[in-house]
């Protein structure tokens, strides 16, 4: 019986066959876990885009969202649209109903300057 020899560039083709297997396997499989993901993102924007404006400033998770030199329309987006707003040396935006010594930002030419949240 005579044996007959792969040549070698096909046996080092059929070898790197295995992998290139597994790792099509692995990469199909991460491309379903980032689709899944995504929607879950999707899923949770849309969540928090549909609270009721009037009761999302009292999360305080959110107000921890809050960084210096924000831009009032990430605020706006946070938050929801403040209860009444004061333009004086600072613009505020309250969102208490009754109380200026909580849930108010302080916005410095547009942007954040400072901030307390609800207590």
């Amino acid at each position: 019986m005579k044996k007959t020899s792969l040549p070698p560039h096909l046996a080092l083709l059929l070898c790197s066959l295995t992998p290139f297997t597994s790792s099509a396997t692995t990469e199909a499989q991460l491309l379903e876990r980032l689709t899944i993901l995504e929607h879950r993102v999707t899923t949770l924007e849309q969540q928090l885009g549909t609270q009721s404006t009037p009761s999302r400033w009292k999360n305080q998770e959110l107000w921890f969202s809050i960084q210096k030199e924000m831009s009032k329309k990430a605020v706006d987006s946070l938050l929801g649209k403040p209860g009444r707003i004061e333009e004086n040396i600072f613009t505020t935006w309250y969102y208490h109903p009754t109380s200026k010594l909580h849930s108010f930002v302080w916005f410095d030419e547009g942007v954040v300057l400072g901030w307390t949240g609800p207590e």
